[in-house]
């Protein structure tokens, strides 16, 4: 009986001890302490991960390839999970774990519930396990282009808020110094240039003499290939590029593509901030006075509420129309959008007779919004009319009284640049002269939480459609161009700088308003094409970050925010 008593107890205290022992217990994982670090090898598939007390470990990685691009994760014992955003890319990896994923996803998900434009479409049974951005996006009323074409291409999260706000004013955390596109060198697509469509000023790029239509052809000694052009212009320090230009040939009489003699060295920038207005000329030809301003993104100011570039953008507008500018040609081929305030504030200066009592958009909202903001301000809470002042301060809005505007486009040409184009239409007589617009007809606002340590996520989720005063949205396929240009292949690959009137967007707009070309060289008629080379589509640099087409409703982003918190 005792020796029974005995067993009894040894088997009581082994069933205790496996109920009892943890992940966190786990002798082996106790061996090896916690995770610090890890690294991913796209040729492998594997992460190598390096533990507290010295021991490293491979592990394989889980590839979804649901996702553009493909993303690799793996979860270890403990459950911290490991992952990186680019399974094609190698590097360091994240680190997270799953409750810490959970305590931010289900933050994502109650915002989501209350602001997301179609929150009804929200899935029921979220996996709160995800990584937050997957998680998010795995909350998106997906866009297609044939099933659902009105769906959301435009929401996004970051992992940390104040770079999500850097962002939306301009400012870059690490930036390279130019915008670019990639152009195939060859028909199999194995090998690609970076063309430059505009260095930034004050950029040690700009500095250094990357101008626009230059091509960079390898960076750091590496040529730029399908598998390694999202990333090759990223992280921090410096980049060595080789580059090659267009070099007159005085015997033929053309242009070859020719390599520089040297490379050049450029440092990256840390919290750069870049000024949305480039350019502004005036352009005397016979009887016209052409105002012509190259305007990049919509911008209040670097996002220190100074209202700077705000006031930049009315006295620039100011001085054209001083200058006696009688027609106007706004080039926003690389504005992919911005701050919807700053927006109404420049449509109200290029618009004929201009009254504050036209309305130029209305805003459409979930029906929880609507119901609080309807309650809050009234049935015409969503009305933006035209303004003498730019919201929220003294700055005075010029009126140029124009009798038409000439837009020069491209497909980076989206969302806040798309509000002018179609809140204008009703009341001016409005020309596109480039390419296809991106076709946003959607905002967001920021959301995130700066006071609470366990969750640094910002995210900008559509919450709001944008219609003119007749009620017209219809335009997720873009705007079409009234006269199409291609800047790409008009010159055979080669740009001009911006207000040069060989230009071919803006050769075309002086064309349509004088009835005549403007002068051009003559030995810069017939530029062959040499190399080959093919636009890659969706490998333009404005592509490469979401802020770049992002509408954010500055007007009523934060009424709203306060209404929704009060409410609940």
């Amino acid at each position: 009986m005792k020796r029974l008593n005995t067993l009894f107890l040894i088997t009581l205290a082994l069933i205790f001890a496996i109920t009892s022992c943890s992940d966190k217990d786990d002798p082996a994982i106790e061996e090896k302490g916690t995770v610090i670090s890890a690294t991913y090898n796209p040729t492998t598939q594997e992460f190598t991960v390096k533990y507290s007390k010295g021991s490293t470990e491979t592990v394989v990685a889980t590839i979804d390839k649901s996702v553009n691009p493909a993303t690799a994760t793996a979860t270890m014992e403990d459950g911290t999970i490991i992952s990186v955003n680019d399974a094609t890319v190698e590097g360091e990896a994240s680190i997270g774990s799953l409750s810490a994923y959970k305590y931010v996803d289900d933050w994502i998900f109650e915002e989501m519930n209350i602001y997301y434009l179609w929150n009804d479409k929200l899935p029921k049974n979220p996996d709160f396990s995800a990584k937050p951005d997957k998680f998010f996006n795995s909350l998106l009323n997906t866009y297609d282009k044939n099933t659902n074409p009105q769906g959301d291409r435009f929401s996004w999260i970051q992992e940390d808020y104040v770079e999500l706000l850097g962002s939306l004013s301009g400012v870059s955390s690490d930036e390279i110094g130019f915008e670019y596109f990639f152009v195939a060198v060859n028909e199999a697509r194995t090998q690609y240039y970076a063309l430059v469509t505009y260095p930034k000023k004050g950029s040690d790029a700009h500095s250094k003499g990357i101008g626009r239509g230059r091509f960079i052809t390898a960076v750091d000694g590496k040529n730029i290939t399908s598998t390694n052009y999202r990333t090759i212009f990223s992280g921090t320090g410096s980049k060595t590029l080789s580059m090659a230009d267009f070099v007159h040939n005085s015997e033929e009489n053309k242009y070859v593509l020719t390599a520089y003699p040297e490379p050049v060295t450029i440092q990256m920038e840390k919290n750069f901030a870049e000024n949305p207005i480039y350019m502004d000329s005036i352009y005397t030809i016979n009887d016209k006075k052409i105002g012509y301003m190259v305007y990049n993104f919509f911008a209040a100011d670097k996002g220190d509420n100074s209202h700077d570039y705000d006031r930049l953008l009315m006295n620039t507008l100011s001085n054209i129309k001083d200058k006696g500018a009688n027609e106007m040609v706004l080039d926003l081929r690389y504005n992919g959008g911005g701050r919807v305030s700053t927006a109404i504030a420049l449509a109200s200066a290029l618009v004929k007779d201009k009254s504050t009592d036209n309305i130029l958009v209305t805003a459409e909202y979930n029906a929880l919004v609507h119901a609080a903001l309807k309650r809050e301000e009234g049935a015409d809470y969503n009305k933006d009319y035209f303004v003498d002042k730019v919201q929220g301060t003294n700055i005075e809005v010029p009126a140029l009284n124009l009798p038409r505007l000439y837009v020069l486009v491209t497909g980076g040409s989206a969302s806040a640049s798309e509000l002018i184009i179609n809140g204008l239409k009703p009341y001016i007589d409005v020309k596109l002269i480039g390419e296809t617009t991106y076709g946003k007809n959607v905002g967001s606002i920021s959301i995130y939480e700066d006071d609470d340590p366990k969750n640094k996520w910002g995210m900008q989720p559509i919450i709001v459609r944008y219609a003119n005063s007749k009620g017209e949205s219809d335009f997720t396929a873009g705007f079409k161009p009234d006269f199409e240009v291609n800047e790409f292949t008009a010159l055979k690959n080669r740009f001009v700088e911006f207000g040069d009137t060989e230009d071919p967007l803006l050769s075309k707009a002086i064309e349509q308003i004088t009835g005549s070309l403007p002068t051009r060289s003559s030995m810069r008629k017939n530029i062959p094409t040499y190399p080959k080379m093919i636009e890659v589509e969706g490998t333009n640099s404005i592509f490469k970050d979401k802020s770049r087409f992002e509408m954010y409703d500055d007007v009523r982003g934060e009424k709203i925010k306060k209404l929704m918190k009060e409410s609940n």
